[in-house]
């Protein structure tokens, strides 16, 4: 069984479930039935439905850790390989007889292990259950969905941007917007950041605030460099706190991203986004609600970003945004870029950086290989995902970040109510300050 096949009937007969108004759940009926579809064999069928009946009640909980390991399913794990934790690039996951334990004080909460894991031992929080409720109830209260500029050709070669927005408003919510406008917004801001940041002589600085398992990453294991970390919240988290200004209403980020997750309940961050969701879950959606997106109209449009932020969806897209933004700001600072793709990538650069040994003045750190369209939450290939996105953003009326007008209207009229900065504690020490600790 495909474990993506398996975890997606299971989300697709819980939405059923509560679209039918089925409350209490009938858990006990419903793993039967999804064990039964899922499962030919008598003895397969009896060791899996207990845990479909967990997957069940996990799906129903708004509590508990990030990641859930399920250590009855990772026993039954033959392949020897150990992709889970061969995957982590933190060495988060220990295994033992009794299966693998999670050492939270090095995971990152990438998620790349939820992607890995062939059986589906390692389960991530999910927000599906509150937001098939929420939409029951929209007419109390406006749900909106936000997508990451990931988005583009996640859900079928024949459903446009368009007509996505067309299905999610079918669903239930109230209005559909792109992240990418928030992401014109924060790379304006981030830009001038760093224009600042070298006019007093500093001479680097590290961005990708979009991804937050990159920000773990220099939390946790170079908290020195902190301090060079750009102040910028994320696109999501600014869109979110727009809306929010805007009135009073109900977010939904759709991502690829199960660290977006963890930033939303971030103590800093928290109230901007009150569900998220991967792309695969929010497909689960439409299966229950029985939505064919290739068959809805275009009559909506899509036009709320520039070029460069939707580009942020892929690596080098970030670099790219910023260093158009900066040579408007001031044409006569010169960025020389390197790009983190993938984890192991960033700790490398990290960790020159740490010995002031790096050859640039300027950083983007992306956790999944190819960005965000390399995300654990996606549904096509990252190759897939970037050709996309690249023919998506050449269809935006704008080129740079600086350029879009509607970015501007919602800055100048909901953004006096928006903090866009972070509460990220700063580290202790400039690169200068690293290079002569590295020298004695």
């Amino acid at each position: 069984m495909n474990k993506h096949v398996f975890t997606q009937r299971i989300l697709k007969g819980v939405a059923q479930a509560i679209r039918k108004g089925e409350k209490p759940f009938d858990k006990k009926r419903l793993a039967g039935e999804i064990t039964d579809d899922c499962f030919t064999d008598t003895k397969e069928r009896d060791i899996w439905r207990p845990i479909v009946a967990q997957r069940i009640d996990m799906l129903l909980s708004e509590e508990g850790a990030l990641f859930t390991h399920m250590r009855d399913v990772c026993r039954a794990c033959d392949d020897g390989r150990q992709r889970c934790s061969h995957v982590c690039p933190t060495d988060a996951l220990v295994h033992s007889d009794e299966g693998i334990t999670i050492n939270w004080d090095r995971c990152i909460e990438c998620g790349l292990c939820v992607d890995a894991c062939i059986l589906g031992a390692i389960v991530a929080r999910s927000d599906f259950a509150r937001v098939a409720y929420l939409l029951m109830r929209s007419d109390e209260q406006p749900v909106y969905a936000i997508l990451a500029p990931a988005f583009v050709g996640q859900f079928g070669l024949d459903v446009t941007p368009t007509k996505l927005k067309g299905a999610l408003l079918q669903l239930g919510f109230h209005g559909v917007y792109e992240v990418a406008m928030t992401a014109d917004i924060i790379t304006t801001q981030e830009a001038e950041e760093l224009v600042e940041r070298f006019h007093k002589g500093e001479q680097f600085m590290i961005t990708s605030c979009c991804c937050p398992a990159f920000m773990r990453l220099v939390e946790k294991t170079k908290p020195k460099l902190v301090e060079l970390v750009s102040h910028s919240v994320s696109p999501m988290i600014a869109l979110g706190r727009l809306l929010k200004a805007k009135e009073d209403c109900t977010v939904v980020f759709i991502g690829p991203c199960v660290a977006k997750k963890a930033e939303a309940q971030r103590p800093d961050l928290k109230g901007a986004i009150d569900s998220v969701l991967t792309f695969r879950e929010a497909a689960a959606l439409f299966e229950a609600a029985k939505v064919d997106l290739a068959s809805i109209g275009e009559e909506t449009t899509m036009e709320d970003a520039s070029h460069d932020g939707r580009i942020y969806a892929r690596t080098e897209g970030v670099t790219a945004a910023i260093t158009r933004a900066v040579n408007r700001i001031d044409p006569s600072l010169n960025i020389e870029a390197v790009h983190g793709d993938g984890i192991r990538e960033c700790m490398t650069l990290l960790k020159l950086v740490e010995q002031g040994k790096l050859a640039a003045n300027f950083m983007e750190g992306m956790a999944c290989a190819g960005g965000c369209v390399g995300g654990p939450g996606t549904i096509i290939s990252a190759k897939e995902g970037r050709e996309h996105v690249n023919e998506f953003a050449q269809t935006s009326t704008a080129l740079a970040a600086p350029d879009n007008d509607k970015a501007e209207k919602w800055l100048l009229e909901y953004g006096p109510e928006v903090d866009f900065t972070t509460g990220r504690k700063a580290g202790t020490a400039s690169v200068e300050e690293l290079r002569r600790q590295d020298t004695r």
